[in-house]
């Protein structure tokens, strides 16, 4: 069976690869804080494309399972490899010294085991199971960017193992067991899309103040958000 490898969900599937590579350029080629912002700009733009492959294919009708492989491998590369460079940059930016920064290689590995998990399950439609890559990878981004504008400033001595705490928890997250709501809508009523409508006007409220840094407290509210259902679930199964 001849598979097609070029069409327009794949094509954009490739932009979010690019894009993510050009970030993992500017951490590797720039100076500290013009990477970061360089580097989370990069992010966005690979997430845009991550979001619309999806779109296209659904109202195209393109799908295929290269596409299906091809978008992992492009998340792997812009939402694990690239947050991974700027969580090691953050660590060290907050003050942390020596070889501790490798724990940061938790976020890739992880992100990693959770694009394989999503591959070959069959029931992540409305929900996730474990924080999805792409969400992880925006936090650890606009921390990064929040770190950039604060280049040079004094930091408490504890900051960079916060800093660390914080890495390993996200990918713990990422590997979880735990459900998180999916912003993929039924139709366009409200009944059936409350919690994302609400969810998406609260995220926006947060950018509109607080700029770059309101996407990560937008992934914040995501996560808790997200364990607020499952705790309402899990008392209505009892």
């Amino acid at each position: 069976m001849k598979m097609k490898l070029i069409t327009l969900p794949n094509i954009i599937t490739l932009g979010n690869l690019l894009c993510g590579t050009l970030g993992i350029v500017s951490m590797v080629s720039l100076q500290s804080a013009q990477a970061l912002h360089t580097a989370f700009v990069f992010m966005l733009a690979a997430a845009l494309c991550d979001f619309w492959d999806g779109f296209v294919a659904r109202i195209t009708g393109l799908y295929s399972s290269i596409g299906a492989q091809l978008d992992s491998l492009a998340d792997l590369v812009s939402f694990g490899v690239l947050p991974t460079l700027i969580a090691m940059k953050v660590f060290y930016l907050a003050g942390g010294t020596g070889a501790w920064s490798a724990v940061m290689l938790l976020i890739v590995v992880c992100a990693a085991l959770r694009l394989a998990r999503f591959n070959v399950s069959d029931d992540q439609k409305s929900e996730f199971v474990g924080l999805p890559v792409p969400a992880c990878a925006l936090l650890i981004g606009s921390v990064g960017w929040y770190f950039a504008g604060e280049a040079g400033a004094a930091w408490p001595d504890y900051l960079p193992w916060v800093v660390l705490a914080g890495g390993v928890v996200l990918a713990g997250l990422m590997v979880s067991p735990l459900w998180m709501f999916a912003l993929k809508f039924e139709g366009f009523g409200f009944a059936a899309n409350a919690v994302r409508y609400t969810f998406l006007l609260m995220a926006l409220v947060l950018i509109l103040l607080f700029d770059m840094a309101g996407i990560g407290l937008a992934v914040v509210l995501y996560i808790l958000v997200s364990l607020g259902l499952g705790l309402v679930r899990g008392r209505r199964n009892r």
